[in-house]
């Protein structure tokens, strides 16, 4: 029965991969180069195929998300000191649900997790949430609205918690930050966001001469010793890591060309 059941999640695992859209892309198009005529036409579609196989395969997503998240080792919250105020940045939560009321969290929720245990664990006196809204042409829903039900929800008491809700990006996350910051004389300040992010982040509240100690979460890279089948296979969310590093670094590029950083 033991038996049965191993080779029954072994092959629920590995045929059901066929039936997917994204396997099958690569599949079908390995077909197409075989009943195509002529050589760069071949050529064409393998370069096509390889070039997503690149990016959608854990070793390239893990090594671009490394060089982000290596400079940012994970803290201890019971390290932390015990601080006015912490600020986390918005980006964990879908403004563009269907169902307007109810905050849905995304893959980076652990920012907004995390902002709760340090504040419960006694070490920030207040959370500040910085976030407006980031969608072009969709800007009417803030980010911070939503935050403020889970937030209250999780047992974060409703004086204790400023919204920021104008900011766009990371560098008005901490322009205005720094005037709630102000407004509030806060004077010792936890910053809290996803240890990728935390590059661009730390240089813009720095320039904002904010002083703050750092706390990265929502860690994207995997152990790449691991046997998982999974990591072997190209996938969707491989290719979406490959996409965050790469926009983050064209982020730090644009920010420091302008002058934010």
């Amino acid at each position: 029965h033991c038996i049965m059941d191993s080779l029954f999640f072994f092959f629920s695992k590995v045929l059901t991969l066929f039936f997917y859209p994204f396997p099958l892309f690569f599949l079908f198009g390995l077909l197409m180069i075989f009943f195509l005529h002529g050589y760069r036409q071949k050529l064409k579609l393998g370069f096509l195929l390889l070039f997503l196989f690149y990016f959608s395969n854990s070793f390239i997503a893990n090594s671009l998300i490394e060089s982000l998240e290596k400079k940012f080792p994970p803290v201890e919250i019971s390290s932390l000191p015990e601080s006015d105020a912490l600020v986390v940045l918005g980006g964990m939560i879908n403004t563009l649900g269907k169902y307007k009321g109810r905050p849905e969290l995304t893959d980076s929720s652990d920012r907004l997790v995390d902002a709760v245990r340090i504040y419960k664990a006694g070490k920030a006196k207040k959370i500040l949430f910085a976030g407006g809204s980031g969608i072009l042409f969709a800007g009417e829903i803030k980010e911070a609205d939503l935050a403020e039900k889970i937030f209250l929800d999780l047992g974060v008491a409703k004086e204790d918690l400023i919204l920021e809700r104008e900011s766009k990006n990371t560098y008005e996350n901490a322009i205005f930050s720094a005037k709630k910051i102000e407004e509030h004389n806060i004077k010792s300040l936890i910053l809290v966001t996803s240890a990728f992010h935390s590059l661009r982040a730390t240089a813009c509240f720095k320039k904002a001469n904010l002083n703050f100690v750092l706390f990265p979460t929502d860690y994207k890279s995997i152990d790449g010793n691991t046997n998982a089948f999974d990591i072997w296979m190209p996938s969707p969310h491989f290719l979406e890591i490959s996409t965050i590093a790469l926009k983050e670094w064209m982020g730090y590029l644009v920010y420091e060309i302008k002058g934010y950083l």
